[in-house]
């Protein structure tokens, strides 16, 4: 090996210099390029080439071989370790992956259910790239407790959680986690329950997944929201083809006895509704409880976004309303802490918590240990609490911001939570199509949602979309919004209503 190697650093990459060393390393050993006993560039070379700090370059081989990927020879220096990871091919191997065939399986006839074409929320992975970036469900780094969430991933890690954290749970969960949701987060909701009426999930959406599995089939008749968070749509649709819709209005879903007499599962997001943000009256609460009750039917309460009220206090979850087991409820940390967390809770009868505990043991086991215990400590430590005040506060400025600037546009009009959340839920003048709006918005750094996704039918009415601003400085909402506005008024100069 030559004591120089061919390889750059980029000083702008989320990755510090010496993990990017590293890598570079990591990856010529297992793609084997260097070969065990190659000798590798001095520091002094390798810091010289790469214009970086000896220190650096020392730092990156002594983690290299600590890993066991390299070994410092006396007199010559560092070489590729002989127990390095190095994959060994045969020639046999090698003519073999040569002369592999093209995939030529029919997987459509080989899948027993017919693919199918989910209608997302798209959202770009490069979001952070775009100038204004109303997109939801993405969280602000900057409001982020970093320190103590990786104190916390510290303290999980440390000699007395580790055996517990690197374990393997089989049915059960952190018992600390566990805890903490139980008598501190339910109870805020009205909503008291044993420790073995609660599962903790990846996330809401493993949670509803779950419900669906065990309590839907082709022969159940499942009621949906219209508009309704599309991802439950698509879940239940792989279950059963009888799914009816109800309107939503200012109340909430609209409440037809008539349908919901036909009913075995009624889906609802009570609280914040998905996506007009909406909030259910108490008397429909009283009437849904009551109706269920009537037609033993299950109700599924997807409670997301209940601790972002930073205007008045929310409405006591459907849940706590309940005094016969018919709901079922769902909770999520991942909007209050960060989407990537996936952690999740799923809470109802016992006979019915012990179930999903099964399937998903046979799924997935259980969520991650480490992700449970870092959580648990991070919540119980109070960081949590302090996180949540510094969110409310932050978006109530941006709401209050962004409520003013929509005001001001005259072809907008505007739906938001009554006590808060993150969203706005904008219907704009019946010819427009959000889409074509998004997309060119999207050109000039500005991302919205259409809304059009959200809509059960095959015809949905394209003139909603929705705004977030979770994820955008209040300084910059202004603007942004000007510069929608002034596409909207381009695109009606263009191709004026009929």
């Amino acid at each position: 090996m030559p004591e120089t190697l061919i390889c750059s650093l980029d000083p702008d990459a989320k990755t510090s210099l010496q993990m990017q060393i590293r890598q570079i390393f990591v990856e010529a050993i297992l793609k084997r390029v260097l070969q065990p006993g190659d000798k590798l560039p001095s520091s002094r070379t390798l810091s010289d080439q790469l214009s970086v700090s000896r220190n650096t370059v020392n730092l990156a081989y002594q983690a290299l071989m600590d890993s066991e990927y390299i070994e410092a020879k006396p007199r010559s220096g560092y070489v590729v370790s002989a127990s390095a990871p190095v994959g060994r091919l045969e020639t046999a191997d090698l003519d073999t992956l040569e002369k592999r065939q093209d995939d030529i399986v029919d997987w459509q006839a080989k899948l027993i259910a017919p693919p199918q074409s989910l209608r997302q929320v798209q959202k770009p992975l490069n979001w952070r790239e775009y100038e204004f970036p109303f997109v939801y469900g993405q969280t602000d780094s900057t409001l982020f407790a970093h320190s103590q969430w990786r104190d916390c991933s510290r303290q999980a890690l440390g000699l007395r959680d580790f055996s517990n954290t690197v374990g393997d749970f089989g049915l059960s969960d952190d018992p600390m986690l566990v805890n903490y949701i139980c008598s501190r987060s339910l109870p805020r909701r009205g909503i008291q329950v044993q420790s073995e009426q609660m599962l903790v999930t990846l996330g809401a959406q493993n949670a509803l997944y779950l419900v669906a599995q065990l309590l839907i089939n082709s022969d159940k008749t499942v009621i949906l929201e219209d508009p309704a968070y599309p991802d439950v749509r698509d879940i239940v649709s792989r279950r059963t083809d009888k799914i009816e819709t109800l309107p939503v209005d200012e109340e909430g879903m609209v409440l037809d006895e008539a349908v919901l007499s036909r009913a075995d599962i009624v889906c609802i997001t009570p609280s914040h509704q998905c996506p007009t943000t909406t909030t259910m009256s108490l008397r429909r609460r009283h009437d849904l409880l009551a109706l269920a009750q009537k037609y033993d039917f299950l109700i599924l309460e997807d409670d997301y976004e209940f601790e972002m009220n930073f205007i008045e206090k929310p409405s006591p979850a459907l849940k706590s309303l309940d005094k016969t087991g018919h709901v079922i409820y769902v909770g999520s940390l991942s909007k209050s802490l960060f989407p990537g967390l996936r952690l999740g809770y799923l809470v109802g009868s016992h006979s019915l918590i012990s179930e999903a505990r099964k399937l998903r043991h046979l799924i997935l086991r259980h969520p991650p240990g480490h992700t449970q215990r870092t959580a648990a400590y991070f919540l119980a430590l109070g960081h949590y609490e302090a996180q949540l005040r510094r969110l409310r506060r932050h978006l109530a400025t941006r709401r209050e911001v962004l409520q003013s600037a929509l005001e001001q546009q005259p072809l907008f009009e505007q739906i938001a939570s009554h006590f808060g959340g993150t969203s706005f839920w904008i219907k704009g003048p019946d010819w427009l199509d959000s889409r074509i709006l998004a997309e060119r918005a999207a050109e000039q750094g500005v991302l919205i949602e259409a809304g059009d996704v959200f809509f059960a039918s095959d015809n949905p009415p394209l003139n909603y979309f929705r705004i977030a601003y979770s994820s955008i400085d209040s300084e910059k909402i202004p603007e942004g919004i000007n510069r929608l506005s002034a596409l909207l008024h381009d695109m009606a100069e263009a191709s004026p209503p009929a």
